[in-house]
């Protein structure tokens, strides 16, 4: 399949290697979000060198990148001689004196430094020489683990300042995973971001002729599939006991969002102080997101709490609970029985999390001015989907209905009625007002619209530019 989406990033990187300086590039993200292959995409029809790091010792991490570099740019008896980082890069740089864009990837970063905790600092030294003498070496570091790799631009780290271009790769938004089914109806190409979620390497499995169910069966259900087990390798890769936080996204993906209801849900708790450092670790992993209400902005309560990959909630949510029928070979059963009859119950509150993209990204296509922030504003008794702010200053509420039947001025009513109570938003400001249905909208309902400057309907073809 080809290269898809990623415009923006490719641009930047496309920016940084034209500039006539040395450029230290740092790449972070989850696993499976597409490092490696975006930064390849980038360096097409340049000279560069990609080293993939191993958990192996210093030196011969040394010699495998020597012979990357061999492999890359030419046997060359001063490159043999060298045994340590300052005459790699001693070398890298008499290289980009010679030949123009040189470029050097050290892919997994984070374990040369295993083997090596000085190197950052060896870097900072080459790295403050190649600067000195402005010669155009491109060095990119790239990682997985986020902690590291955040620290690693840290106050107190030796390459604080030194990065030329920072790029934390996120997963692919709605919009980019339609593009890996483009002929596929809007409101599948929305389930498919809802249940796979935005990361390339799971996504490189879809193929666009079968269906949504065809393509969840095969790769995620199937035993023996390659996403089956996925989850868990996850967890394995990153954490030494993973089976408390598995407890705690199970939890979470089946509703328990509130402090006091994981703690209740993971019986090995005794207290919510034990639940801290959990959470704390796996909001580090970006694997679970804290939210507050937009109208308690400043405050440290009412939080809730969220998983932050789709693929995670449908695997914790489908997936595990069935897992004894799935292994016996039940996958077609499973999911007629058991994953498709609740399946829009499941998209209710994915379609939320998609609308809140929506309005992050895009809202300026309907507003003529971009969001300044978006999220939820909720209260004891009422609960509002979509909020914020536009950056003219104005107020949006929002509601989605991933219905079968068609949304009327009923629902729109009752949310003129709870915006009123939200306590949102600039006093005496303009505010807006955005309906989000799957199944369209009644006829009386549009025709208000088309009269009303201030309330917007979107379909998920209007939310896909289609």
């Amino acid at each position: 399949m080809s290269f898809i989406g990623r415009t923006q990033e490719l641009e930047m990187l496309e920016r940084e290697y034209a500039r006539p300086r040395p450029s230290l590039i740092v790449v972070l993200g989850r696993r499976r979000v597409g490092k490696s292959t975006l930064i390849l995409k980038s360096l097409q029809q340049k000279p560069f060198a990609y080293y993939q790091a191993s958990r192996i010792t210093d030196a011969d991490n040394i010699a495998l990148l020597k012979q990357t570099l061999e492999a890359s740019f030419g046997a060359d008896p001063i490159l043999s001689s060298l045994s340590d980082w300052l005459g790699v890069f001693a070398y890298l740089e008499l290289l980009a004196t010679q030949r123009s864009g040189v470029t050097l990837v050290l892919d997994e970063f984070p374990y040369l430094c295993e083997s090596n905790t000085g190197l950052p600092s060896l870097i900072q030294a080459a790295w403050d020489r190649i600067h000195a003498a402005q010669t155009p070496l491109n060095l990119i570091l790239c990682g997985s683990s986020i902690g590291f790799m955040e620290e690693l631009l840290g106050e107190r780290n030796p390459l604080r300042g030194r990065q030329s271009l920072t790029l934390d790769l996120e997963p692919m938004g709605f919009r980019e995973v339609a593009a890996w089914v483009p002929k596929w109806k809007s409101d599948q190409q929305m389930m498919l971001a809802a249940t796979l979620g935005g990361m390339p390497y799971y996504l490189s499995f879809i193929d666009p002729a079968s269906s949504l169910a065809a393509n969840l069966r095969e790769f995620v259900l199937e035993r023996g599939a390659p996403l089956f087990n996925e989850p868990e390798h996850l967890l394995q890769a990153e954490l030494q006991t993973p089976q408390r936080y598995a407890s705690i996204l199970r939890a979470i993906a089946d509703g328990c969002l509130e402090w006091g209801q994981i703690v209740g849900r993971v019986k090995d708790f005794k207290d919510g102080a034990q639940l801290a450092p959990y959470i704390k670790k796996l909001e580090g992993l970006r694997l679970v997101e804290i939210k507050k209400s937009l109208a308690d902005s400043g405050k440290d309560r009412n939080r809730r709490y969220d998983l932050g990959d789709p693929f995670l909630r449908f695997w914790f949510h489908f997936v595990l609970p069935n897992r004894s029928a799935l292994e016996s070979g039940h996958a077609a059963d499973v999911w007629s029985h058991l994953i498709e009859p609740h399946l829009n119950e499941f998209m209710g509150s994915a379609f939320e999390r998609i609308a809140r993209e929506y309005s992050a990204r895009h809202l300026q296509e309907a507003y003529g001015v971009p969001a300044r922030e978006v999220g939820q504003v909720w209260a004891g008794d009422y609960d509002l989907d979509v909020a914020g702010t536009l950056l003219d200053g104005s107020s949006f509420y929002g509601e989605c209905k991933w219905w079968q039947e068609a949304v009327g001025e009923n629902i729109l009513e009752r949310l003129l009625e709870t915006s009123r109570r939200a306590g949102y938003g600039v006093q005496n400001a303009e505010t807006r007002f955005a309906l989000f249905s799957r199944s369209g909208f009644t006829t009386a309902l549009t025709k208000r619209a088309e009269n009303d400057p201030q309330l917007e309907l979107f379909s998920p073809a209007r939310m896909l530019n289609r």
